[in-house]
Formats: structure tokens, sequence, C-alpha cells
């Protein structure tokens, strides 16, 4: 089983793959097409966040959901 932990930080998305970071977006499309990559799905992940991600305005983002529609989204693209 993997573990995807999603945080938001200065208008990104950082994403870290079982402990290791795994890089830093701005939008769902980048986000699902990496983690596709690796072979993650909705099946085999336990998908996790930080309180940054409840409080996204505080990390630059347009609003504090704004952080949540965006890895909404991204898992969307991975089902």
């Amino acid at each position: 089983m993997n573990t995807v932990f999603f945080n938001a930080i200065n208008k990104r998305i950082h994403v870290k793959l079982n402990g290791t970071a795994f890089g830093a977006y701005v939008d769902a499309a980048s986000i699902a097409q990496r983690l596709k990559r690796k072979g993650i799905n909705t099946l085999n992940t336990t998908f996790l966040h930080s309180s940054d991600v409840d409080f996204a305005s505080e990390a630059g983002f347009a609003s504090d959901s704004a952080a949540h529609d965006i890895i909404d989204e991204a898992l969307a693209k991975l089902a």
C-alpha cells in the first residue's frame, strides 16, 4: 500500500509519496499525471493531507477550499 501526503505551501500543492518528496504542483492535471506514472491509483493508496490544505488561503491560494479542489480533481483523474 502506498501513502500520498499533500501540503499547501506558497500557492503549490506539495506531494510526498511514501515519505519522499515527489514534487510541487499548481494544477490537478500535473499531479494526476505524475502519480499515474508511478502506478498510483485510488485503490492501492492512502491519501492524507496536512492542516495547511484546510487553510490554503494562508498559503497563498485564492480560498481555503482551493487546495482541496485541486487535490479532489487530481484524485478523480486517478480513479
